[in-house]
């Protein structure tokens, strides 16, 4: 019998293992995103250790102005405390090395969201918010006139959000300057 964990319990340790380095409330896109860059594992195989380590209680949901994510519980960071060696010394130095080198790129992400709404007159609505610490910064509703557009502006929101958010703020202070 082996010592390290395969299988399905690997993957759960897996998600313990980088809920625990990340130090982060990760949403399930986020996992998604770790998982399909460094391969760590198939997708269906993710989405199944996260809904399994929440029913039992290791993981729990947190509602967040940017959507659901995910956080360790009490009992998943004493299970992922016990057994973290059950991984090979080899995935966590890689796990620890992908968490270093995403931090920051999982960190903004959870700062920036961006949907899409197909309305009935057939132009989108682009939603886009920016995030400090669970309080909404900014919160723009565009309406685009095609499903491109919409795919565009959500993709670049998250790189423009800042210079976005210092434009508003400096333009809103200027005027009200201007009025004084």
């Amino acid at each position: 019998m082996s010592y390290f964990s395969d299988g399905f319990t690997k993957n759960k340790l897996i998600v313990l293992y980088v809920l625990r380095e990340h130090g982060l409330e990760l949403t399930r896109e986020q996992f998604t995103t770790l998982a399909g860059e460094s391969e760590l594992m198939p997708f269906f195989e993710l989405q199944a250790a996260v809904s399994e380590l929440e029913e039992e209680g290791l993981i729990a949901a947190v509602p967040r102005v940017f959507g659901q994510a995910y956080t360790l519980t009490a009992m998943g960071r004493e299970t992922i405390d016990m057994f973290a060696e059950r991984l090979p010394l080899s995935l966590r130095e890689e796990l620890q090395e992908y968490v270093e080198l995403s931090g920051g790129k999982l960190h903004r992400s959870a700062q920036y969201s961006s949907g899409t709404e197909k309305l009935p007159s057939g132009v989108y609505r682009v939603t886009l918010k920016a995030l400090e610490s669970d309080n909404e910064l900014i919160s723009l509703s565009l309406l685009m006139p095609d499903a491109q557009s919409a795919r565009l502006a959500c993709k670049n929101w998250e790189n423009s959000a800042g210079e976005i958010y210092r434009f508003l703020f400096d333009r809103l202070l200027n005027e009200a300057k201007d009025a004084d």
